[in-house]
């Protein structure tokens, strides 16, 4: 129960009192204007989509690719591994590449700033390996299934649509529904790519807050994406949890055939994640020169001093709470439900809250900390639950038998079983933390101005130079993402 309680005293200093103080503001006259503004039901219509055609386009490419990868093919890891790297970079870096790629100053002189193309294409970009890594063992888990139907006398199409298409069904719904809701509350990608015309409504909660000030309206909004993506998070709850018979092995094609699909794939990864190839491609020595002694903006030992303080800092505490609230969720369905309202929530909500919540507060590192722990420590939790729900009770029941106090039966049986899935989730914390974009721009004070921000405060400002030093300082994030997150995890992300 100590557990319990730890979690839920932070989650009420630091989500449930912000954000009942913001919900009082926008239900009165704030909601009220809102509601009856055009401008934001047409904001809000674009969120919607936006997050439907993100899942969608997601899902139309997924898919193939998932039954692609069920055949054995020279490169296979290497690209299994390639589709998992957008989770480890930040927002602002693939910003850059996109605008390094196609964008004013683009290397393919195409602009495609501030249209729908570039939105969609991000959010293929960041979702592809999230739907490939949901259906992927599905895929693998349907070859016994459809080869049995196969045998019965059903032709291969039959057997997909009788046996197959059923069982892919609630993979197909899981997988479009996180990509809805990452899309759906987008902000960083709709705010440095998608120009005035196509603002989510996370960027207009910005907006409102950054420009006019207008709390209650920013309040009212944020109370529509939070019951918008609260309905999409219950339903992905529900959809949990399908038995599917065990994955085979992938199966190995013919050289010639294994060959062209690899071909084929390096084809299509090379186009997906151009931009990145674009952003080395536009690095100039002399611009991160520029950039680590600048005078203009942050200059880059600064930057990246704020960086490693702030995500190291709120590590430890994500880290606590993220092993407290795996350990009270693994028996207490309410628990697990409590634990992801985070992720339900917006990086910009979650400082606006603090803002309104702790006037007194503001400018103060503790919010800053604890916003960072509260949006990393779900993400952690979530690759440490299932490692935890899956150890046999016996262990734990054996070492309490032999006198292990609760604490000691945990730290000396459990502990080391768990400290792969450990090292994962911390891993994957930590990226989210190195490249926080969000809540960060609401809390920003100079003096705390991290990577992400630099970046964006470069982008701001017209002309050659900030941009090519926004794009070093890019790169520099990117590897220190990259590099941290692979040190940590090794490899233990993969599937398939």
């Amino acid at each position: 129960m100590g557990a319990a309680a730890l979690v839920l005293a932070f989650l009420a200093f630091a989500l449930f009192y912000p954000l009942g103080r913001v919900l009082v503001l926008g239900v009165g006259e704030g909601f009220g204007r809102a509601l009856a503004n055009p401008y934001y039901w047409e904001r809000y219509l674009f969120s919607l989509e936006y997050g439907l055609g993100s899942a969608l386009l997601t899902l139309a490419l997924a898919l193939p690719l998932a039954f692609l990868f069920r055949w054995r093919f020279p490169g296979r890891a290497g690209f299994l591994a390639l589709s998992t790297l957008p989770f480890v970079l930040p927002t602002p870096v693939v910003a850059l590449g996109f605008l390094a790629l196609v964008g004013p100053r683009g290397l393919l002189g195409l602009d495609l700033y501030g249209t729908r193309a570039v939105l969609y294409w991000a959010a293929l970009f960041y979702n592809l390996g999230l739907a490939l890594r949901i259906l992927l063992p599905v895929a693998l888990a349907l070859e016994r299934p459809l080869e049995a139907a196969r045998v019965l006398g059903a032709s291969p199409f039959r057997a997909f649509l009788r046996v197959g298409l059923p069982l892919l069904l609630p993979a197909l719904a899981s997988a479009g529904l996180l990509v809805f809701l990452y899309a759906f509350s987008a902000f960083g990608v709709p705010l440095l790519l998608g120009g005035p015309r196509y603002a989510t409504l996370e960027v207009e909660i910005y907006t409102l807050l950054a420009y006019r000030l207008a709390f209650p309206e920013a309040s009212a909004l944020m109370l529509l994406q939070v019951a918008t993506l609260a309905g999409v998070a219950l339903l992905y709850l529900r959809l949990q949890g399908a038995a599917l018979p065990p994955p085979v092995p992938p199966r190995p094609l013919p050289r010639g055939r294994g060959w062209a699909l690899a071909l084929g794939m390096g084809v299509f990864f090379l186009g997906v994640y151009a931009p990145l190839l674009a952003l080395a491609l536009r690095l100039e020595p002399l611009a991160l020169a520029s950039a680590w002694a600048s005078e203009d903006f942050t200059p880059l030992p600064l930057a990246l001093a704020n960086t490693l303080r702030f995500s190291l800092g709120a590590l430890g505490l994500a880290l606590l709470l993220g092993v407290a609230y795996a350990l009270a969720a693994r028996g207490r369905l309410w628990v697990d439900l409590l634990g992801l309202l985070p992720l339900m929530v917006s990086p910009v909500a979650v400082g606006l809250g603090y803002l309104v919540a702790y006037p007194g507060l503001r400018g103060s590192l503790l919010l800053l900390l604890a916003a960072y722990a509260l949006l990393a420590y779900p993400l952690l939790a979530r690759a440490l639950l299932p490692a935890l729900r899956g150890l046999p009770p016996s262990l734990l029941q054996a070492a309490r038998v032999l006198g292990a106090s609760p604490f000691r039966a945990f730290l000396r049986v459990e502990l080391p079983l768990l400290l792969p899935a450990l090292s994962s989730g911390t891993a994957l914390a930590l990226a989210a933390l190195l490249g926080e974009f969000g809540a960060s721009l609401v809390l920003w004070r100079p003096e705390w101005t991290t990577l992400a921000l630099a970046i964006y405060e470069r982008l701001g400002r017209p002309g050659e130079g900030p941009f090519r030093e926004a794009v070093a300082l890019a790169l520099v994030l990117a590897l220190l993402s990259a590099g941290l997150f692979y040190l940590l995890d090794r490899g233990r992300g993969r599937f398939g």
